[in-house]
């Protein structure tokens, strides 16, 4: 066994170099001028800001409000997403609790246009059947929120006292959230709507970059699960440096995933 010396290094490193990925779809959708117009704020940080940390919290598996504080000074969560400020967790939470009915009419319109791209050309893949129909999954969860004070939290069929969601998957892929964070419904009704977002973004990053011949997934499938996405894309190790006025996110030598990677961030940006 090798006996490694330890050291902090001075540039910066992110473990999480599908945030990339992310923050090109959403440029896209065009939520910061979609939001700001609509509920803009005289001072401190904009709403598209706190609803884009949030979905990149989210596109990580978190949504814990709590989960931001550890993006609050990392340079690569800030450029990724196009921040000009990452909220704290008490923002996060006061926003939310103050426009979360407000913008429950958003997020259909977010969905929307994330699900009419083209990418490449190509338009999303809902997972037709071979008879041309496409699967609808309607299924209800229950969420465990036992011993919180939640509002309208109820006693569920799995004997345990919280919520239960009626969800609808399109393809039969599903994004799961644990326990909510707010003690508030309609911000935690903005918190699954928030979660669904996610999940067509990260369903999107998997259907463009772990089906094809050059996929760092080896075995044969059609649509791979979100937590596949996540592994293999969300979760790679990266280096941020600034070259001749130039900002380069620079992937190990070594990375699988490297070339489907480069390809689909170039196809996003040419979008």
């Amino acid at each position: 066994m090798t006996d490694f010396i330890i050291k902090k290094l001075p540039y910066d490193l992110s473990s999480h170099a599908g945030l990339a990925l992310i923050g090109q779809y959403l440029k896209s959708t065009h939520l910061k001028s979609l939001l700001d117009s609509a509920f803009p704020i005289r001072a401190g940080i904009a709403n598209s800001d706190v609803l884009k940390s949030y979905i990149g919290l989210l596109s990580l598996g978190k949504n814990d409000f709590d989960a931001i504080e550890n993006f609050r000074d990392n340079d690569f969560f800030k450029r990724a997403l196009d921040l000009r400020h990452v909220p704290s967790s008490p923002t996060l939470r006061q926003r939310f609790d103050s426009f979360a009915s407000q913008w429950f009419d958003l997020m259909p319109q977010i969905n929307h246009k994330l699900l009419s791209q083209r990418v490449a050309g190509k338009p999303i893949d809902f997972g037709a059947l071979d008879c041309s129909y496409t699967p609808v999954d309607l299924d209800t969860f229950a969420m465990n929120n036992s011993f919180t004070k939640k509002e309208l939290v109820g006693r569920t069929y799995a004997g345990l006292d919280g919520y239960c969601p009626f969800a609808v998957y399109l393809g039969s892929l599903g994004y799961c959230l644990e326990r909510l964070p707010s003690g508030k419904f309609d911000t935690n009704y903005l918190v699954c709507q928030l979660a669904a977002v996610a999940m067509n973004l990260l369903r999107m990053i998997g259907q463009n970059t772990l089906n094809g011949t050059d996929s760092p997934v080896r075995h044969t499938a059609k649509h791979r699960r979100i937590r596949t996405v996540m592994q293999e894309i969300m979760f790679k190790a990266a280096r941020m440096i600034k070259h001749a006025g130039r900002w380069i996110f620079g992937l190990g030598e070594s990375d699988s995933g490297f070339a489907v990677f480069e390809r689909h961030y170039g196809q996003l940006k040419a979008a």
